[in-house]
């Protein structure tokens, strides 16, 4: 039945790539030339992806519109697919993504940011760009951990990019994010789709998607956070409190 539901759902996902691929090049070469109208194309088309993946999300919480930056786990390569068919924002993603085939031209024209893990100099030159797309009126989702984890312990929450929104008087709301092993019965994370970023690939965790009658995704929105008095250390702490405490309630 895997194999089945693989050769039936293969060929609409390479339509909706090229199809994606074609509405980029309609899609302004500077990032902050997007309009509203780009990032609901982009949100729509991830609904669509996700839905061929059979990715079914369960939503708890209320997104703030009034927000300007997001803060979640890392759980899984599906996180940016996920997150990006329920909220129209600019991702801060690893530079090595941008190198991938076909990947990396999606998520680069579509206004993601990428930045050079461990480098400091790229880390001062995100938290620059990062204050731009934000004075634009744009929307950021970033991964403070770093990497993606194991879908359950939550690493350290780095306060680096945060530097970008400190004492700003911009709102920040938690998301926290699990793949449930057999909702409802069993909310602990699901190994086969939330793994440490060197032990599969997003074709890998694809695949297994696509094999699948359907994913369960739980998607949690949490706390809204004023960043108007506090340090980024600070808000580095209360957002990973937030996301700690959210995935704690599912267990």
């Amino acid at each position: 039945m895997k194999l089945v539901l693989i050769i039936l759902r293969f060929p609409f996902l390479i339509i909706h790539i090229i199809v994606g691929l074609f509405t980029l090049l309609f899609f302004p070469k500077y990032k902050l030339k997007l309009t509203k109208t780009h990032f609901s194309i982009v949100v729509f088309w991830m609904k669509i992806l996700a839905l061929i993946f059979g990715l079914k999300i369960k939503i708890n919480g209320i997104k703030k519109d009034v927000c300007s930056a997001f803060i979640s786990n890392h759980a899984s390569y599906l996180d940016i697919i996920v997150l990006n068919s329920l909220l129209p924002v600019c991702f801060i993603a690893k530079s090595e993504i941008e190198n991938w085939p076909i990947v990396g031209y999606l998520t680069s024209r579509s206004g993601n940011l990428f930045i050079k893990r461990g480098s400091k100099e790229s880390s001062d030159e995100m938290i620059s760009s990062i204050k731009k797309h934000l004075a634009n009126g744009y929307k950021i989702l970033f991964f403070p951990e770093g990497k993606i984890g194991d879908g359950i312990t939550i690493k350290k929450f780095h306060s680096k990019l945060f530097n970008s929104i400190t004492k700003s008087g911009l709102k920040i709301q938690t998301v926290s994010i699990r793949y449930p092993k057999k909702y409802p019965q069993n909310l602990d994370s699901n190994n086969e789709i939330a793994t440490p970023d060197d032990s599969s690939t997003l074709f890998d965790i694809g695949i297994k998607c696509l094999g699948r009658f359907s994913t369960i995704v739980l998607v949690s929105f949490e706390d809204t956070i004023d960043t108007s008095n506090l340090e980024a250390t600070e808000i580095a702490k209360l957002s990973a409190d937030s996301v700690v405490k959210s995935l704690s309630n599912l267990s």
